[in-house]
C-alpha cells in the first residue's frame, strides 16, 4: 500500500513540476485575435491535422494543447523557457483555432 501511494505521489510531483515550467514562458497578454471565414478557418485547420474535428471552442482548446505540448518538449530539450503567445482564428466571434506563429530566436 505504501508504494501505491508514494508512486501516486512522485507521480502528482512531475505533473506538478511539469505544468508549471510549461506555463511560465505563455505571455497570454500579447494574444491576438482574427476574424476570418469559415474556409480559411477550415483549410489551416486541416493543414494542422485536424480533419476530423468539427470547428469550434473545441478545437481552439485541441490546437492550443497540442502546441503547448509541443513546447513542453523543446523547452526540455533545450533546457530553456520560450516566449511565445497565440493567434486566435475566430469565425463570426467564436474562437476556433489557436496557432502559436513561429518567430526567430537571435
Amino acid at each position: 500500500m505504501k508504494k501505491v501511494g508514494f508512486l501516486l505521489l512522485s507521480l502528482l510531483l512531475v505533473l506538478v513540476i511539469n505544468v508549471k515550467s510549461s506555463e511560465a514562458a505563455y505571455l497570454s497578454e500579447y494574444d491576438k485575435y482574427v476574424e476570418v471565414s469559415y474556409e480559411e478557418a477550415r483549410y489551416i485547420a486541416d493543414l494542422m491535422g485536424l480533419q476530423k474535428y468539427e470547428l469550434g471552442e473545441e478545437t481552439a482548446k485541441l490546437s492550443f494543447e497540442m502546441q503547448e505540448n509541443l513546447i513542453a518538449k523543446i523547452e526540455k530539450i533545450l533546457k530553456t523557457e520560450i516566449d511565445h503567445y497565440y493567434i486566435w482564428l475566430t469565425v463570426n466571434g467564436e474562437t476556433v483555432l489557436g496557432i502559436d506563429p513561429p518567430h526567430p530566436m537571435f
